[in-house]
């Protein structure tokens, strides 16, 4: 719907709607009536104040009645390029914010869509006609306070650090601008309060992408048009301290953004594209919050595997997964119980995603030669208790490892495999001996992460063998049971998930496996001699979430298949 203003007027009263749709009776108009001859307030504010109307019906008949259409802005990705065009102040005393552009109008999200006087000044401010949205009070208000804060700075290199040749002094002066330097903030800002882990910058022939991972799944953000796309992406680079006259080959780059006082390392990679540059942004929160053991989502059984294991005075312990699947976390949850007065412990990582006060972490630096393996053949004389290898990625990294786990250091580290079993078979592939393995591994954990339902708007459903999917009865095979499905609502942004848990199988190495691993056995060999035990699979653990009610059968089955 596009309405015009000269048509906005041409409606039934408000009160007419609500009767007709049933939402008040005639004693509540009555009373709203009376109130609003007191007050002086509007009808609707008037009924929903006397709680005879909820501000979701109200909206719902103000657009009823006008032929609008309703918008939540707190779960619609605003573009940035739109909500620039007026000030705070604005927004902020007219209770209205612009949220996209459509066609050559502007979008323009309001409480009171009969406030004309706002419709006409937003149309001589910004020079394009105006199309009303009905947003609830309690929506706008947290739409604003989302959009708006001013405490946050990026910190990153100077304009000069960057632009060493005459080649990239026009997109250091576009880089400049002011509304380009407003727009990336703007972005990062918004990606931040959502809890974004990454921001993709992709260029296509119609402008640039903007994109943000929420809870591992990427959402789209917004898409500036093509007259922004060399200015935002050269803005990026400059603050990456990367050369933004080269646009033919890769570049990396970090910076550092400081949000309401707690800093965000943010890793850039620049790659070329046939419409140029693609950008993307790493967001690293390095100050916080500390997570315990107990928050990662492990079952009794796993934990107090998981905690004997990362007790012991030597040993190795592993956790795999795919990137993105929480083993950092993991990691640095272990070494937060870990982290005691009587030891000292060391990480190694590329890159460190949290400093941990206590602990000497040092970050790779491969370009000068300061790599995994060079690192630990260092630390392994500095007498230390704990070490912690951000990932092992060759040989020669996993033979110093596992060797430092056979003198006297308790080893954590990463690898990419993709279930627990599947770990031994790699370290051989990598080439490490047998004897080796069986003699310094001590557990191994295989994770991955799931998104959890927002517990504001999933829906319970009954299941019974008749009304089972596929994946339903993979999951449950005949029985009744009681799951919830995700819905979507303003709180999840309408996802239907909120935040993330951890789906967890754990394999302590028990003498019967460490006399396969000697023998050289395959995966599945190891896995049928861990399926005899109490190890609970990927897939398992993930069923037992699912009958909690934390996540549901389809986040399952995208995470373990």
């Amino acid at each position: 719907m596009s309405p015009s203003l000269n048509n906005i007027g041409a409606s039934r009263r408000l009160g007419d709607v609500l009767l007709a749709r049933g939402l008040v009776g005639h004693d509540d108009l009555r009373k709203g009536l009376e109130y609003q001859r007191e007050t002086g307030a509007r009808l609707g504010e008037a009924l929903v104040v006397l709680g005879c109307l909820t501000e979701e019906q109200l909206a719902e008949a103000l657009a009823s009645q006008r032929g609008l259409d309703v918008l939540d802005p707190t779960a619609t990705y605003p573009n940035p390029a739109a909500v620039n065009l007026l000030t705070e102040k604005f927004v902020r005393a007219r209770h209205a914010i612009p949220v996209d552009f459509r066609d050559d109008a502007i979008v323009l999200a309001m409480v009171n869509p009969l406030d004309v006087v706002t419709i006409d000044d937003v149309r001589i401010i910004t020079g394009k006609n105006v199309i009303p949205a009905v947003a609830t009070a309690t929506g706008m208000a947290d739409a604003i306070d989302l959009f708006f804060n001013g405490k946050n700075q990026l910190n990153g290199a100077t304009v000069e650090q960057s632009a060493d040749t005459a080649n990239g002094e026009p997109d250091k002066e576009e880089a400049q601008d002011f509304s380009v330097v407003k727009v990336v903030d703007d972005i990062l800002d918004t990606a931040l309060k959502r809890h974004a882990s990454d921001i993709h910058f992709e260029p296509q022939a119609d402008g640039l992408v903007v994109r943000i991972r929420l809870d591992g799944v990427l959402h789209h953000l917004t898409t500036l048009p093509p007259s922004r796309r060399a200015g935002v992406i050269s803005r990026i680079k400059i603050l990456g301290d990367m050369d933004i006259a080269e646009k033919r080959l890769p570049q990396d780059g970090r910076a550092t953004y400081v949000r309401d006082g707690e800093e965000v390392d943010i890793r850039i990679a620049s790659l070329p594209t046939v419409y140029g540059e693609n950008i993307t942004l790493r967001l690293l929160e390095v100050s916080m919050s500390s997570i315990s053991l107990q928050d990662l989502g492990m079952g009794a059984n796993e934990l107090k595997t998981f905690r004997s294991a990362i007790r012991r005075p030597h040993g190795q312990v592993l956790i795999t997964g795919p990137t993105g699947s929480g083993k950092s976390t993991s990691l640095y949850a272990a070494l937060e119980e870990l982290n005691q007065p009587g030891v000292k412990i060391y990480t190694v990582e590329d890159p460190v995603e949290r400093k941990m006060p206590g602990i000497l972490q040092t970050q790779i630096r491969s370009n000068i030669g300061l790599t995994f393996a060079s690192t630990l053949r260092s630390l392994v004389r500095s007498d230390p208790d704990i070490i912690m290898v951000g990932e092992i990625r060759d040989y020669e990294t996993a033979l110093i490892a596992t060797e430092a786990s056979l003198t006297g250091h308790l080893v954590l580290s990463t690898l990419h495999t993709n279930d627990a079993p599947a770990t031994v078979s790699r370290l051989l592939e990598m080439g490490l001996p047998p004897y080796l393995i069986a003699s310094s591994l001590e557990c191994v954990v295989a994770q991955r992460l799931a998104r959890k339902l927002c517990r504001h708007c999933a829906k319970q459903v009954h299941l019974t063998p008749s009304t089972m999917t596929t994946a339903d009865r993979e999951f449950f095979g005949k029985k009744v049971v009681d799951v919830f499905e995700p819905v979507g609502c303003r709180r999840c942004f309408n996802t239907g998930y909120s935040g993330r848990i951890g789906l967890f199988e754990v394999l302590p190495i028990t003498k019967e496996l460490r006399r396969l691993i000697l023998d050289q056995a395959s995966a599945d060999d190891i896995r049928q001699a861990a399926a005899t035990g109490w190890m609970r699979t990927l897939r398992q653990d993930g069923v037992k979430k699912v009958l909690a009610g934390i996540t549901s059968v389809e986040e399952v089955q995208r995470v373990t298949t």
